[in-house]
């Protein structure tokens, strides 16, 4: 029988999704089921149905973009509805009890009572529908945490009520080692809210990235490189570590040297910026990335072939598969996020670089299709080009797609 400590031990090996007992998802699809449910929840009360709304907390590592992705609920909400639907985010690490509430004295015929002064971070009432985010929730202090709890069970601010179209999310780092946390966690509290994690999504970071202008350096790098999106590992040893927030600090930096003298004019000065954001170790990658040095660019085995064609002959002569599997990896994801036109020459170069590569790595292209949504756009895509390729080319057809099949036979 298991003793008390090592039940304890047994406790401390599991990670806080795992503790918890919830469902991991993309902030891609955490965004879509929030507002779904606050849409739903609106339709609902037009049509005189009474349901109750829904308190959710987004969990997740710092710098995931859970923070971005409540503005982009309350922008899309608005245009979708064709109504105000405002934003009022609280950082509970900065806030006290008493920056909501506080009493004050009012004299009546002699009588003193007490009545309560609010601050401008509760709704108005004026302010018909809105999102109340609480970010960094359990950072904050214990009699904070008791008043944030009253809002996201009852909406309500001591005896003000919130106007009936405000919903309320609150984000939260995982209460993990490398967080400072201080958690007031029972089943009072866990009950208040609905519970998602959000894990790190580099499909979903590229989709806003090119969504929103990110410099072509940022985006290309993680097409090549999707794992290098966050350094988990630095983070676990207190350094500092790439996530998808420093990326986007680093595209506006980029950006910024176009109108200084260009990129290649400040190499050394990026250098010391783009440490300071990714750590030494990411900042000499992307730098060599940038220079063009050791990467091959998953563009350019679509687009230029026969710039790459050497060195991906080179992987394969030497073995070098690990290599081959990251370049297979990137030109995945770079096909799958930026969807780029093509015509003959780029089809008879995916043509090319498939039957080049050992089977079990030309097989992720394969892969790629069912990894999508049948409806989505990738999936589109990805499926164009193999029928296209299936009718048009023999090589395809017989050196690529059946050989696979007869592997996932064999």
């Amino acid at each position: 029988m298991a003793s008390a400590s090592q039940e304890n031990d047994k406790e401390q090996e599991l990670s806080y999704v795992e503790r918890l007992n919830i469902s991991v998802v993309s902030i891609s699809q955490v965004k879509e089921i929030i507002k779904t449910e606050i849409i739903n929840t609106l339709n609902a009360w037009s049509k005189g149905v009474k349901v109750d709304k829904q308190c959710f907390r987004i969990i997740g590592p710092a710098g995931v973009g859970k923070t971005q992705i409540c503005y982009q609920i309350s922008e899309e909400i608005q245009k979708e509805l064709d109504r105000p639907f405002e934003l009022i985010m609280v950082k509970s690490p900065v806030l006290s009890r008493d920056d909501f509430i506080i009493p004050f004295p009012v004299v009546d015929n002699g009588n003193t009572s007490f009545k309560m002064l609010y601050s401008d971070f509760v709704p108005k009432a004026s302010s018909e529908y809105g999102l109340f985010v609480i970010d960094e929730f359990s950072r904050g202090d214990h009699q904070l945490q008791q008043l944030l709890w009253q809002i996201q069970n009852e909406y309500t601010v001591h005896r003000y009520k919130f106007p009936r179209g405000w919903f309320v999310v609150c984000t939260d780092n995982p209460d993990d080692s490398q967080y400072s946390m201080d958690m007031l966690e029972d089943a009072a509290g866990l009950r208040r809210q609905l519970h998602v994690y959000v894990d790190v999504n580099a499909h979903d970071f590229l989709t806003h990235a090119i969504k929103n202008n990110f410099h072509p350096y940022v985006v290309e790098f993680i097409q090549a490189h999707p794992d290098y999106l966050y350094d988990f590992e630095s983070q676990k040893l207190g350094s500092v570590f790439a996530n998808p927030a420093s990326f986007e600090k680093l595209s506006d930096h980029l950006w910024k040297f176009h109108y200084n003298g260009g990129i290649s004019a400040n190499f050394e000065k990026l250098e010391v910026l783009c440490s300071g954001l990714l750590n030494v170790h990411k900042a000499q990658l992307f730098m060599d990335f940038v220079k063009d040095q050791k990467d091959i660019n998953p563009k350019d085995v679509f687009i230029h072939y026969d710039k790459v064609e050497k060195t991906i002959h080179l992987f394969v002569e030497t073995g070098n598969n690990a290599k081959l599997g990251e370049l297979m990896t990137g030109f995945c994801t770079y096909l799958a996020t930026s969807r780029p036109d093509y015509g003959k020459k780029e089809l008879d170069n995916l043509v090319k670089f498939l039957v080049v590569v050992p089977i079990d790595t030309a097989a992720l292209f394969v892969s790629l299709i069912d990894k999508y949504p049948r409806q989505s756009e990738e999936f589109s895509y990805i499926t164009k080009i193999h029928s296209t390729l299936m009718k048009s080319s023999s090589d395809y057809k017989k050196k690529f797609y059946e050989s696979i099949v007869k592997a996932g036979k064999d």
